[in-house]
C-alpha cells in the first residue's frame, strides 16, 4: 500500500502495530507535520537511534507518528482519557508516559465496530460466560495485559502472560508457577 493510499492517522486514534503478531493497542499522541522517521531520535544502550534505523523496511522519508500504549497511559496518567486530543502530547510528557515513534504505514486504526461482533461470536461459539463475580478480576487482569479466557468445562479462568498460564478457581485459588503468580493472586484477592 502506498503512502497516498493508506489511512492518515489523527491524534487520539486508537491503533495497533501491523508488524506485531499480538499487538497492544496504542493511542496516537502526535503526528508532527513533515517529520519523517529519519528525524525522530531516541536513546538506546548503543547510543542514539532513529525510527528509520529500527524500521529499515520503510523509506526514511516516511511520515512519523508518535504513540503511547494504553497500558502505559493507564499506569502513568490516570486521567488521560479525559484530555483533549490537542493536549495528549503535553500530558504524556508531563506524566512521564513512554512514547514511541512509528512509520505511519506500520500502524492501523482499531475499528471497534469490526472487532466487537467477532469477539462476541468467538465467545458464544467457543466459551461460556464466566460467573459475574469474576468480571472485575477479568477486567483488571486484561488491564495488566494478561490474555484471559474462561474454561467452562473446568470452570476456571485462565490468565496468560509472557507464555505462562495461571488458573483461577471459583474460590479464588490461583494455580500456576512463576514470579507473576503473586500479581495474579493480588488482583484476585483485591477484586474477588
Amino acid at each position: 500500500m502506498s503512502e497516498t493510499e493508506m489511512t492518515r492517522l489523527s491524534v487520539g486514534d486508537c491503533v495497533i502495530d501491523t508488524d506485531d503478531d499480538n499487538p497492544d493497542e496504542a493511542i496516537v499522541i502526535a503526528r508532527p507535520p513533515a517529520t519523517t522517521i529519519a528525524e525522530w531520535e531516541f536513546p538506546t544502550n548503543e547510543g542514539p537511534m532513529t525510527t528509520a534505523d529500527t524500521n529499515p523496511e520503510y523509506p526514511a522519508d516516511t511520515q512519523l507518528v508518535l504513540v503511547s500504549f494504553l497500558s502505559d497511559l493507564n499506569d502513568y496518567w490516570e486521567e488521560w482519557d479525559n484530555a483533549d486530543s490537542a493536549d495528549l502530547y503535553d500530558g504524556v510528557e508531563d506524566n512521564h508516559v513512554h512514547r514511541y515513534g512509528f512509520p505511519e504505514p506500520r500502524l492501523a486504526p482499531v475499528d471497534e465496530r469490526e472487532t466487537t461482533p467477532e469477539e462476541d461470536t468467538d465467545l458464544t461459539d467457543n466459551e461460556a460466560e464466566p460467573p459475574e463475580q469474576f468480571t472485575p478480576v477479568i477486567d483488571r487482569l486484561e488491564q495488566n495485559e494478561f490474555t484471559v479466557s474462561y474454561d467452562a468445562d473446568e470452570q476456571v479462568i485462565r490468565a496468560e502472560k509472557f507464555g505462562v498460564e495461571h488458573t483461577i478457581n471459583h474460590d479464588g485459588t490461583v494455580g500456576g508457577e512463576s514470579g507473576i503468580k503473586n500479581r495474579v493472586k493480588s488482583i484476585v484477592d483485591r477484586f474477588l
